[in-house]
């Protein structure tokens, strides 16, 4: 275990709190330790590092990646494969940052990081979250908002899927539409062409979207 950078460990929990709305003494109580040690650890005042027990209940209290606090608080961890539940409502969600070809979406390689996302969401199946880049599906879906995305192959026509370009080993957000020989990736943005693909440009979906996230 590293030193912690208490300046950015303490600015993070402190922005959490103000983006939140709560006090101090509310978070401190739903997190359970003392207002006086989360005071002293947001002013940068804490005498000690927090411990991993610690951390994890501050992620737990605030729902937020415990991750990120292990990483501003210089602790060296490995990131689970797959999802992980965090108390009875939330789940940890990862996020793909790249697709490596020939491995399952989930694939530790794959993953950047994770987002606590609300169990009810993310109940019956196997989710990832995608970032989204440019704007072909606006207005449904924004450029850099984040979508949670259920895991399976096929998808009905209408359905917003993500489906990953073999030909350029990237995943794209697109509207199915299946014809007698083709699957068609409509975009709802009519500034853009459609992407059918065929034997020249192969492609399979990943999953479908169950929800957006938007970013502010």
């Amino acid at each position: 275990m590293t030193d912690i950078n208490k300046t950015n460990l303490g600015i993070y929990i402190k922005n959490t709190l103000d983006e939140s709305g709560w006090s101090l003494r509310q978070a401190a109580l739903q997190i359970g330790v003392s207002p006086a040690y989360l005071s002293k650890l947001t002013n940068k005042k804490a005498d000690s590092n927090p411990k991993p027990e610690t951390l994890d209940k501050i992620a737990k209290g605030l729902r937020i990646n415990k991750f990120i606090l292990y990483n501003l608080a210089g602790i060296e961890t490995p990131k689970p494969s797959n999802i992980e539940y965090i108390g009875s409502s939330f789940v940890n969600v990862p996020v793909i940052g790249e697709i490596a070809c020939g491995e399952p979406i989930i694939a530790e390689e794959n993953i950047s990081d994770y987002v606590p996302i609300p169990s009810d969401v993310v109940k019956n199946g196997t989710f990832f979250i995608l970032n989204c880049i440019g704007d072909s599906m606006e207005p449904t879906i924004s450029n850099g908002s984040q979508v949670v995305v259920r895991e399976q192959p096929d998808a009905e026509n209408g359905q917003i899927a993500a489906v990953l370009l073999e030909d350029e080993n990237t995943a794209t957000l697109k509207r199915i539409k299946k014809t007698k020989t083709n699957v068609i990736l409509m975009p709802d943005n009519p500034s853009y062409d459609p992407i059918v693909l065929n034997e020249d440009r192969p492609g399979r979906i990943l999953g479908i979207v169950k929800m957006e996230m938007k970013r502010f």
